[in-house]
């Protein structure tokens, strides 16, 4: 609590406040098309879940940084790409083990497209998210991280 006027106030929000958001340099977390970690396109009905923790090399996955995303992040801010789209389809993006399908974090509609959506998400304990593709599609993709929650 602090003083004013009038009466108390409460900080809601800031560096130093639980949940504040932090806004870090745009940094790739994941790529489908590269070797590391897990490369390949995700067809319909596959889940793959990801470790968000560290940045990763766009040329070859490679670790670059680690602790990208810190130890007690609760959720991400990212931008999440589909390229090389294979029929129509969507992905559903959930914390890391957590594979229902509530909603579509990025639809296309035909083959070859590439699209990117800005979505919010929500991590486990382990920096993880699990990534579903529906729709009767297949695509390749990528995780792009512009900020995180603590």
């Amino acid at each position: 609590m602090y003083p004013g006027n009038p009466g108390a106030w409460r900080k809601l929000s800031g560096p130093g406040v639980a949940g504040a958001f932090h806004a870090v340099t745009p940094g790739r977390v994941y790529d489908s098309r590269v070797a590391n970690p897990s490369p390949g396109i995700l067809d319909n009905n596959q889940r793959r879940t990801i470790s968000v923790a560290s940045r990763r090399e766009l040329v070859n996955g490679d670790v670059v940084e680690s602790d990208f995303v810190p130890a007690g992040a609760t959720a991400v801010a990212c931008n999440v790409g589909v390229v090389d789209t294979q029929r129509s389809g969507f992905l559903t993006i959930n914390p890391g083990g957590i594979n229902e399908i509530n909603s579509a974090s990025i639809n296309w509609s035909a083959s070859g497209q590439i699209l990117n959506n800005g979505v919010m998400l929500t991590l486990n304990v382990d920096r993880e998210l699990t990534v579903i593709c529906g729709g009767g599609g297949a695509t390749n993709f990528v995780l792009d991280i512009t900020g995180y929650f603590r």
